[in-house]
């Protein structure tokens, strides 16, 4: 039993090695209401979802619900990274745009195009094509965290310490890394647009 909405998509082309999806996490062991109806007619029932059993110690409901928070939370974490990886590519594609249409803003593309690779490159692997290419481009941050991802939220029992071990490392690094891609997006395109502005020429509008 899994929650049914996505928590994140992972762009088309990307390539990563045993990455995982943004499925929703299963449903924590606890209590829950069914419904069930026909025409005017409807019953409710009230039981307990069990965690697996041949899994010992069993997980307790307070540990399944900490383990469903920690899928969400990293689970947010891709969606962040992926909504803002396509406000990086949104930018550039715009200031390419423009410098096209206005070749005194080559410069200024340039530079906030330099600025956004150098994130970029971090937040995904750019070089790969096809599957393998993984073995010779490794992942980067975002293979790092769908992975932590598909290890808790499909998870049958209490996540292990290698789990919630690799939560703690990857957590300050996601801070940082979000801190980065702000601020490249805020300052880099800021300059860009006081660029245009002085050249007559339109602005990136990021959405």
């Amino acid at each position: 039993m899994n929650y049914t909405t996505p928590m994140f998509t992972v762009p088309q082309g990307t390539i990563m090695w045993q990455g995982g999806n943004g499925g929703g996490p299963k449903m924590p062991p606890g209590m829950y209401t069914v419904k069930v109806s026909m025409g005017s007619w409807s019953q409710t029932q009230t039981f307990h979802l069990g965690a697996d059993p041949r899994y010992q110690p069993t997980m307790t409901d307070a540990e399944g619900m900490a383990q469903l928070k920690m899928a969400q939370e990293v689970g947010a974490w891709c969606k962040e990274l992926y909504d803002n990886l396509a406000r990086i590519r949104t930018a550039k594609q715009q200031a390419k745009d423009i410098a096209d249409k206005t070749p005194a803003m080559a410069a200024a593309a340039k530079t906030l195009t330099d600025k956004l690779l150098a994130i970029e490159g971090d937040m995904t692997q750019l070089q790969g094509q096809a599957g393998q290419d993984s073995l010779n481009f490794p992942g980067r941050f975002d293979n790092q965290i769908t992975a932590l991802y598909s290890s808790i939220a499909n998870l049958e029992r209490k996540a292990g310490t290698a789990v919630t071990e690799r939560y703690t490392d990857l957590k300050p690094q996601y801070d940082q890394m979000a801190e980065r891609w702000s601020s490249a997006l805020a300052q880099g395109v800021g300059a860009f647009n006081a660029a245009a502005t002085r050249a007559g020429a339109t602005t990136i509008v990021i959405k």
